[in-house]
């Protein structure tokens, strides 16, 4: 299958990078550094994401070509990376995708579209590794040190900076090489790791206020109007859940978001002397998905937030006894 895509890809002259809604570190990272690759290749490419990417990836080159858009163009190829949920996308984008050549890199757990060729691994920590481990197999004389950049950056993001539970002989092995083809490490760390701002500080103050122990689960929030008083926007509040997993003592951490009638919740685990908590199983019960160590779902707001979130806790607390 993964020669055939390599095919697929050396072929195809005009392609569509598509990512994820409220795209993350990972997804942007194996957009950039794959654009980057097929354009050494004297591709034409486009890329989209149906929503703006945080203001903190804006150190990055050519970051603002993401478009928001879908321009339903000619495309040989449709590329989906790190997302696959099709069903998401309104009728009339499910019917442009039903003629089209899709190929899908990808690391979460969901369903891909029927049409689709697949390199999916749910056992990698990031999209950026998967690109990278086929992208330098296939061609190694392509990378530049801004590509090593771009994928070792998502890399360290989506495992903590190697703190997370990973297979670290892997993700190291991964780091070194992408080192060794000159990834700019201090930039990832300066930029993404050290820096924050003052308002993303203060707000941290009020969302570790709120949280809440209760069992073995910990739990906290935020909501739309959190984004209005301190100027922040997913990415930067999702630095409270970085916080807060790192606390000694629960076995599953939740961070719920209440935005526009939607309550979302991000599960994660840790590995801890007791039996590790599926977040996947969790979030699949309520109609979501992920990995063993993180999941998430949503659901349509239904009372006060307090009382939504605490019935979602004591149901889950019963889930993971």
């Amino acid at each position: 299958m993964s020669l055939k895509i390599k095919k697929t890809l050396e072929k195809a002259k005009k392609i569509a990078l598509l990512g994820h809604i409220h795209p993350d570190g990972d997804c942007l990272g194996s957009m950039l550094g794959l654009w980057a690759l097929l354009e050494k290749q004297g591709k034409k490419v486009n890329y989209f994401t149906p929503t703006t990417p945080s203001t903190v990836f804006d150190f990055l080159p050519w970051i603002k070509k993401i478009k928001t858009s879908f321009d339903f163009g000619a495309y040989d190829v449709l590329l989906f990376v790190d997302f696959s949920e099709v069903n998401r996308f309104s009728e009339e984008i499910r019917n442009y995708l039903n003629g089209a050549n899709i190929l899908v890199i990808d690391h979460h757990l969901a369903d891909v579209p029927k049409n689709a060729l697949v390199i999916k691994d749910a056992e990698s920590m990031s999209t950026a590794e998967i690109v990278f481990e086929y992208a330098y197999a296939w061609r190694p004389t392509l990378f530049t040190p801004q590509i090593a950049t771009y994928l070792y950056m998502w890399l360290t993001m989506d495992s903590g900076n190697f703190v997370y539970d990973v297979d670290h002989e892997r993700i190291f092995r991964n780091a070194l090489q992408l080192v060794q083809l000159w990834a700019d490490k201090w930039l990832i760390v300066d930029q993404l790791i050290r820096r924050k701002s003052l308002d993303a500080v203060r707000f941290m103050e009020v969302f570790l206020h709120r949280m809440k122990l209760q069992g073995d689960i910990l739990y906290s929030y935020y909501t739309e109007k959190d984004f209005d008083t301190y100027h922040l926007d997913d990415e930067e509040a999702w630095y409270g859940l970085k916080i807060i997993q790192d606390i000694y003592g629960p076995r599953l951490v939740l961070v719920f978001k209440k935005v526009v009638g939607i309550l979302r919740c991000s599960l994660r685990s840790k590995k801890t002397a007791w039996k590790v908590v599926d977040c996947n199983l969790i979030a699949k019960y309520f109609g979501g998905g992920g990995h063993k160590p993180a999941a998430g779902f949503s659901l349509p707001m239904a009372g006060k937030l307090e009382d939504q979130m605490e019935k979602i806790v004591k149901e889950i607390g019963k889930m993971i006894k």
